[in-house]
C-alpha cells in the first residue's frame, strides 16, 4: 500500500511537488499559513489540515519545505507542531535550504520526541519541481532515507545518499553555489551577445547546444529572451537567504569563494531595484541596464 503523504509549505515549490504527488496517485494532505496557497493545494485534490501535527498525525512521510529557521522551529516543536502529533510513527524529510545547525537542533528536539528527521534538500527550481526535474540529496540514518527513497519516483528524478545527517544540505550548498554563477554567467552572456547585436532567440538557440550551455542557460534563459522575470521559480528575495546561508558556511569552513561572492553583489542590487519578487533570471535586466543595453 502506497505512503501517505504530507506537505509542510505549500509555495512554489510545495505546491508543485504536492501537485505530482497527487497526480502520481498519493493520498496528500497538507498545511500552510497561506490561505491562497492552501485554496490552490486542495483544488488539486489535497486534503488541508489545520496544523503541523494534524498532517503528521495523518501521514507515514512528511516533507517540509519551510522559507525559515523560525518556521522550521514552529513546525517541528511548536504550539501545534509535530511534537504535539499525538504519535511518533512517521518520518519528516526537511527539504528546505536553511543552516545545518538550526536543522540539527530540529533534528535532536524531535530524536528526543520519538520522532525521526532526515536532512534531504532539493537541487532544482520551481519550473523544474512542476516536471518532476529535482534530484533530492538524502542524509540521516540510512536504513529511514532507503525507506524514504520509494516516494521518490512521485516528485523527483534522482536521489542520492549523501551520508549522515547535514551532509544533505552541504550537497546543496555546493550546488546552489554553481546556481548562483552560472545564472549570472548566464545573463552576462545573453547581454553581452545583445549589446553586440544578436537576438536573444538566436542566443538562446545556439548556445543551448553548444559547450557553453548549462542547466541554469537552458532553465532560465527563456525568462531571459522574454524580458519577463515576473513568474517566479525562485525570487531573488528567498535567493537573498540561501546566498547568505552559503557565504557564511564557507567562512567557517575558511574556504576562499571569490566567484560567488562577485555573483552575491549583483542578485542585491535586484533587490535595490524593486525586483525582490522577480525571478532570479532577472539578473540579465539587471546587467543589461548596467550596460545600457536597449531591447
Amino acid at each position: 500500500m502506497r505512503k501517505k503523504i504530507g506537505i509542510i509549505g505549500l509555495g512554489i515549490m510545495g505546491s508543485a511537488i504536492s501537485g505530482n504527488f497527487l497526480k502520481a496517485g498519493y493520498e496528500v494532505s497538507g498545511f500552510d499559513v497561506n490561505p491562497d496557497q492552501v485554496s490552490v493545494f486542495t483544488a488539486k485534490g489535497g486534503t488541508a489540515l489545520g496544523s503541523p501535527g494534524e498532517v503528521a498525525a495523518q501521514s507515514d512521510i512528511v516533507l517540509t519545505l519551510l522559507p525559515s529557521i523560525a518556521a522550521l522551529d514552529e513546525v517541528c516543536t511548536g504550539a501545534g507542531g509535530f511534537t504535539s502529533a499525538g504519535h511518533t510513527d512517521f518520518t519528516v524529510m526537511e527539504c528546505s535550504t536553511l543552516p545545518i545547525e538550526d536543522k540539527q537542533r530540529n533534528h535532536d528536539a524531535l530524536s528526543a520526541a520519538g520522532i525521526t528527521m532526515l536532512d534531504t534538500p532539493l537541487s532544482g527550481t520551481g519550473a523544474q519541481a512542476q516536471v518532476k526535474d529535482l534530484a533530492v540529496y538524502l542524509s540521516g540514518d540510512e536504513t529511514t532515507a532507503n525507506t524514504c527513497a520509494e516516494i521518490i519516483e512521485g516528485f523527483a528524478r534522482a536521489h542520492y545518499y549523501v551520508g549522515p545527517f547535514g551532509s544533505g544540505s552541504k550537497m546543496k550548498y555546493v550546488a546552489n553555489h554553481l546556481v548562483a554563477i552560472h545564472n549570472i554567467a548566464a545573463a552576462e552572456a545573453f547581454v553581452l551577445g545583445m549589446k553586440a547585436g544578436l537576438d536573444a532567440q538566436t542566443i538562446f538557440d545556439v548556445i543551448a547546444d553548444s559547450a557553453g550551455t548549462s542547466r541554469m542557460f537552458e532553465v532560465r534563459g527563456p525568462m531571459m529572451v522574454a524580458d519577463d522575470y515576473s513568474e517566479a521559480t525562485m525570487k531573488i528575495s528567498t535567493w537573498q537567504k540561501d546566498m547568505g546561508i552559503i557565504g557564511a558556511f564557507a567562512k567557517s569552513l575558511d574556504c576562499p569563494t571569490p566567484l560567488f561572492g562577485t555573483c552575491a553583489d549583483i542578485y542585491t542590487a535586484g533587490m535595490a531595484q524593486g525586483r525582490a519578487g522577480e525571478d532570479t533570471a532577472a539578473v540579465c535586466a539587471i546587467l543589461g541596464e548596467a550596460a545600457r543595453l536597449k531591447r
